[in-house]
């Protein structure tokens, strides 16, 4: 069928090549038959078009066997809380600091904190 339609083409191609075409004109010189080549083109159009056209083939569709889905339940999964850091506690130590001057403040013995 391929070859059929290939040597189609190449005929009409070389048809076209050797046959030299008459001027169209727009006004109507030749008697106005612009209707019947229409007409001639789609009837021509329509029995090619029916001759060329594949053809639907209407078949049931292939069976094919598949086996039977497989379901399988997943694993479970254990999800360990985060560890939660704590912060050791401050080493803290109190002194005594005696009386004095501190610069050019007299300041009297008192305790104090010291952290780390």
């Amino acid at each position: 069928m391929k070859r059929i339609v290939a040597g189609l083409v190449v005929l009409g191609l070389v048809v076209a090549l050797l046959v030299t075409p008459t001027p169209a004109f727009a006004r109507g010189r030749h008697g106005g038959h612009f209707v019947g080549g229409l007409a001639v083109g789609a009837v021509t159009g329509l029995i090619l078009g029916s001759v060329f056209a594949p053809r639907a083939v209407y078949a049931e569709p292939p069976v094919v066997y598949q086996p039977a889905p497989v379901y399988v339940q997943p694993a479970p999964v254990y999800v360990q809380p985060a560890p939660v850091y704590v912060a050791p506690p401050p080493v803290c130590s109190d002194y005594w600091v005696p009386d004095g001057y501190r610069g050019s403040v007299w300041v009297q013995g008192h305790w104090e904190r010291a952290c780390r």
